[in-house]
């Protein structure tokens, strides 16, 4: 039989072990806080890193793309990729408004899913012979990457690690002669940018399209500014490349320049 003055003790005693219970429980949590885990790191593709894999994947994902659409493969052009390494650098999420087409790109793992999302846009433009959807925001980076009349290209890259408000890898390619041209009612739309071919990629040359990774110098930008750039995309992972202005006899004055390159084996290697 328990006595009063042992449950005295026992009632006594009965806080401070439910005390020290909860003390321990708190303690525990405490430490349970104070251990994070390391930041993972995802190592940079080797599409970036490698300027083989670089070059090779620039021009095997473009012209892929161009192959579908009917354009001729374009060509790894130095001076272009020097001019667009240079401008990446700066980590500035606007257009260069150079001599060039530009098309840029950010956050995206590896090359070819950067050039695939200009790509892509293609699912947003009409193709209409007689109103096609010209050139926009949206849809520019397609335009600009099967324009017809485009024989080059050369783009750099940069880890911009949040300079400037940009994280991961900031993509610039540039192009030559520049697409998008504007003017006469999407004359040069219709010129230059064709429907999906009925094949798709069937008979596409992997050798043929990323031969030109050697690379060669434009003779001539034929006078084609980009201008009126457009702003950022609300996504923030890309922006709409610049479109350019000239008149149809700006557009011959290109033409011939291209041909006589062409003809006196100048500008592409």
């Amino acid at each position: 039989m328990i006595t009063t003055r042992f449950l005295s003790v026992i009632l006594f005693l009965l806080p401070s072990l439910v005390l020290a219970q909860e003390t321990v429980t708190v303690i525990g949590t405490t430490v349970t806080q104070t251990f994070t885990a390391a930041a993972s790191t995802t190592p940079v593709s080797a599409q970036y890193t490698n300027s083989l894999n670089f070059r090779e994947s620039i021009l095997n994902s473009t012209n892929t793309f161009r192959y579908e659409h009917s354009a001729g493969y374009i060509y790894w052009n130095e001076t272009l990729a020097t001019y667009a390494q240079s401008y990446s650098e700066n980590c500035v999420w606007e257009h260069s408004h150079g001599p060039y087409g530009e098309n840029l790109a950010r956050g995206y793992p590896d090359v070819i899913e950067s050039v695939d999302a200009w790509g892509n846009e293609r699912s947003m433009y009409d193709f209409s012979s007689t109103d096609p959807t010209g050139f926009t925001e949206a849809t520019g980076h397609f335009t600009q990457l099967v324009w017809q009349g485009t024989q080059a290209t050369g783009c750099g890259w940069t880890d911009c690690n949040g300079k400037n408000g940009l994280d991961g890898i900031y993509l610039v390619c540039e192009y030559w002669p520049a697409g998008n041209v504007v003017g006469d009612d999407n004359f040069y739309f219709k010129q230059n940018v064709f429907a999906e071919r009925s094949g798709g990629q069937s008979g596409f040359d992997e050798l043929a399209a990323t031969r030109g990774v050697t690379g060669g110098t434009p003779t001539s930008t034929g006078g084609i500014t980009p201008v009126n750039t457009p702003a950022a995309t609300s996504s923030g992972v890309s922006i709409g490349a610049p479109m350019a202005e000239v008149d149809r006899n700006g557009l011959l004055v290109t033409v011939c320049v291209t041909l006589a390159a062409l003809l006196f084996g100048l500008g592409m290697s």
